[in-house]
């Protein structure tokens, strides 16, 4: 089963935007989630459809069943 973290942010007009991330770590945490989240914000790395990302808010660990047909 494959995973996947998806990060959420929220932008300074408050609209939310996510970013995922394939694969995490097994066991990955919310203080390791929140770190990563704040190093993109901090360093700019990514930004939303209107502007710079403001916050961190949430972050979920996804699983996801694929079957090939």
């Amino acid at each position: 089963m494959a995973q996947r973290l998806q990060l959420v942010f929220e932008d300074a007009n408050e609209n939310l935007c996510s970013l995922s991330v394939q694969d995490p770590k097994d066991g990955v945490t919310r203080a390791e989630a929140e770190a990563l989240a704040n190093y993109l914000t901090t360093n700019n790395i990514v930004s939303g459809k209107k502007g710079p990302l403001g916050h961190f808010d949430k972050a979920y660990l996804i699983s996801v069943t694929q079957t090939q047909l």
